[in-house]
């Protein structure tokens, strides 16, 4: 096996501390000696800590910060951080970069399944809520990208994360320094909510957007707090037909949109992106195994119907084959998981301190998922 982005990867996260990519499970002392502050980032792939698990993947070995990938492609799905690499980087010459940043987290939503270090409206509740301490985050802006002249000639690619991209002044900031000084490709995940369509036609490079959505109408307003969906969904789909944007989407399947993924699954039919990815939470109170087992039928019903529309599409094959197997390891966790009683009232517990914090109430929003909490 191997990876490219071992070999072409540069990820700096909200610690500053540069990854191969953005799912590396970095111990803590990765921070300590990876800061992009403290290293040569012109010489860092040739360094012992990219060198060593790039070997164990040679040797078919997963090494221990790849369970990410590790545990998608167990599943047979073939979306993992690893394929999607391989894929779009295979024409990579030796010392072509890939660029994954993080400039800051300032965010106008508070999704459910954010976290503080990448939101700050997310942090915001979770400390009028009292379950983290907002001072001893580790997410530090970056405001001066100048550190990156050394290889702006090798970035050929650029994966831009907030915060939101057009809302996070450090995230503006980066993109015009992007616009003198880059002729990358530049994808950027955002929630739709505010694009700069001038900044759009005036980069040199080409532009990939991927949409967050996990739920469309009311139910996106309260997964994706701060959503006003008839917005969303008018830049949405100007991108689609824009011609200097490739238009993606990622659904983030959670506890929250288990009810709610087939109904994005046919907003989504008539005009597929040119790549659906499914994503997963990693706190376990978001999973499938929260559901209680009297509401797990209504879910796999609708996650075969949008399991059956994919088949009878004409959606590109392979994209069609991931969509669908993504569903059918929800639709097998379902079925073999066992209850966890234990984080299903985790999740309560969390679902109502957010509310009261955020002053609204599922069941406004998401009645079945309000039904579903309440037993």
């Amino acid at each position: 096996m191997e990876c490219k982005f071992l070999q072409h990867g540069m990820a700096i996260g909200y610690d500053q501390a540069v990854k191969p990519c953005c799912n590396w499970l970095a111990e803590p002392s990765w921070t300590q000696h990876n800061h992009h502050k403290q290293i040569d980032i012109s010489a860092w792939h040739q360094t012992p800590q990219v060198l060593l698990p790039k070997k164990l993947l040679e040797q078919n070995h997963w090494p221990a910060a790849c369970g990410l990938c590790e545990k998608s492609e167990q599943q047979g799905r073939q979306d993992s951080m690893r394929h999607n690499g391989a894929q779009a980087y295979s024409h990579y010459q030796p010392d072509d970069i890939t660029l994954e940043i993080r400039p800051g987290s300032v965010c106008n939503f508070a999704c459910q399944t954010c976290w503080p270090e990448a939101s700050s409206r997310v942090a915001q509740y979770h400390s009028q809520a009292g379950l983290i301490d907002i001072k001893k985050l580790e997410s530090q802006a970056i405001s001066n990208f100048n550190f990156l002249m050394d290889i702006k000639h090798r970035i050929r690619d650029v994966i831009l994360l907030g915060g939101e991209p057009f809302y996070d002044p450090n995230c503006k900031e980066f993109l015009r320094w992007a616009r003198h000084n880059l002729n990358a490709n530049i994808t950027m995940f955002t929630n739709g909510s505010s694009i700069d369509w001038d900044w759009v036609d005036l980069y040199p490079g080409s532009v990939t957007m991927v949409f967050s959505i996990d739920a469309i109408n009311r139910p996106a307003e309260y997964i994706r707090f701060g959503t006003i969906w008839s917005e969303v969904e008018q830049n949405f789909r100007r991108a689609l037909d824009h011609p200097r944007i490739r238009c993606r989407v990622n659904i983030t399947a959670s506890v929250y949109n288990y009810l709610y993924i087939n109904d994005v699954i046919e907003f989504l039919l008539p005009a597929w992106p040119e790549v659906v990815s499914f994503g997963t939470p990693r706190l376990q109170h978001l999973l499938e195994s929260v559901i209680p087992p009297q509401h797990r039928a209504n879910i796999v019903d609708r996650l075969q119907t949008a399991q059956l529309s994919l088949a009878r599409s004409n959606v590109e094959i392979n994209q069609r084959h991931n969509a669908i197997n993504a569903l059918k390891s929800v639709i097998r966790n379902l079925h073999e998981q066992p209850w966890d009683q234990d984080q299903y009232r985790i999740l309560q517990g969390f679902v109502t301190k957010m509310d009261q914090v955020k002053k609204i109430n599922v069941s406004d929003f998401c009645p079945e998922l309000g039904s579903m909490l309440a037993e």
